[in-house]
């Protein structure tokens, strides 16, 4: 059994192709379950997931005042306005930063915007995605994969992160400018930005590092100069406010996948799942680090960086896992050209479909299974890097 599961020699071209056709079907019939709940064939109000977050905070800060994006009142009453009916409490959680970067989508009206955001950050995904190497029939298993439609069916940002990330590992140690602007741009979301200062720390990335500066303090100063720094104040403040609601156990610990929601959901008590996802962070900050000082290369240290990165920060949901599908492609396109490793395929299967497992778990037993994946499939990005078996 643990020779069929380390070799997978069945995995055979053929077969890979059949599952990923079963695996499309199952997708499709996913996402279009999701499209009736998004159209309102439920019973709902259509056009209520996420992404309304996005589009009533643009609003808000195009009509003005800006700082009226973190006012929950005021979200929510143009959250209404923008379905034309009551919506569901979604409060905007972003920076300034990243309201800057949407407001766009506010010219445009609500079911254009979000089908603009969806297919623009898509589109950027895949495209980086082929960039980077990866073929045809797997372009189209990552845009059919669990996370790619759990992703566009909530409007989230998952393509958008994966694309920055994607793109900036492009530019190391070729374009520095060019993965200043990704890193950047992915501090929009700092909670997956955790593991990048130390990543180009140990792999003395200095250009990386000051262009990437630049960049955020030009970001920055572009939000000051529109917004002003109250928007930043009431930022800060609603994000703490929202700390204390997911420690009050308001939102549901199965819906995040983190070290601490995999603790929590297999009985750890709050105060040692925190202990846990401290040690796991920095144990994980610790390998990613000593394996880049060789600096493989872009790809292979931004394959490193997407691996980690769920299981450094607390605070991360299945959208979000998007950002898995970068090391899955590299270990892929690398062990095409070098040939597979024990376990690989086998844990690429896992990444794959984990982000589906894990919203089938939630709803039916409450429980978090995404972590031990994760460190699964990071921990054979390591060891490809390690072994010298990769390229850039």
């Amino acid at each position: 059994m643990i020779a069929w599961l380390r070799d997978a020699a069945w995995m055979t071209p053929e077969r890979l192709r059949l599952y990923g056709l079963l695996g499309a079907l199952l997708s499709l019939a996913l996402l279009a379950a999701f499209l009736r709940v998004v159209l309102g064939g439920d019973g709902s109000v259509p056009g209520d997931v996420d992404f309304v977050a996005f589009y009533a905070a643009a609003r808000l800060g195009l009509d003005g005042p800006p700082e009226a994006a973190w006012d929950q009142d005021l979200h929510a009453a143009a959250r209404d306005a923008a379905l034309g009916a009551r919506a569901r409490i979604y409060p905007f959680l972003h920076p300034p930063t990243f309201l800057l970067i949407l407001l766009p989508l506010a010219l445009l009206p609500y079911g254009a915007a979000m089908a603009a955001w969806v297919l623009g950050t898509g589109a950027a995904f895949l495209a980086a995605l082929r960039a980077w190497g990866v073929g045809r029939w797997s372009l189209l298993a990552a845009a059919l994969s669990p996370a790619a439609v759990l992703n566009a069916a909530h409007g989230q940002t998952g393509f958008l992160t994966a694309a920055l990330l994607a793109a900036a590992g492009l530019g190391i140690g070729v374009r520095p400018w060019l993965a200043g602007i990704g890193f950047a741009l992915l501090a929009t979301k700092p909670q997956l930005g955790l593991l990048v200062l130390p990543a180009l720390l140990a792999a003395r990335r200095w250009a990386e590092i000051g262009w990437g500066a630049v960049f955020l303090g030009l970001h920055l100063l572009a939000t000051l100069a529109l917004f002003g720094p109250q928007a930043w104040r009431d930022f800060a403040g609603l994000g703490l406010a929202y700390q204390e609601v997911v420690r009050g156990g308001t939102l549901a610990a199965w819906k995040l996948q983190s070290v601490a929601a995999f603790a929590t959901t297999a009985g750890f008590g709050g105060a040692a799942a925190m202990m846990l996802q401290g040690v796991v962070a920095i144990a994980v900050m610790v390998a990613v680090a000593a394996i880049l000082r060789r600096r493989p290369g872009g790809r292979a240290e931004a394959a490193a960086i997407g691996a980690g990165l769920p299981l450094v920060t607390p605070y991360i949901l299945m959208y979000d896992l998007v950002i898995l599908l970068l090391p899955m492609a590299w270990v892929m396109t690398e062990a095409q050209r070098t040939g597979f490793l024990p376990w690989e395929r086998i844990v690429l299967l896992a990444a794959l479909v984990v982000p589906g497992v894990a919203l089938v778990a939630g709803l039916g037993a409450g429980i978090s299974v995404t972590a031990p994946v994760a460190a699964a499939l990071l921990a054979v990005v390591l060891r490809r890097i390690g072994a010298g078996r990769s390229g850039t």
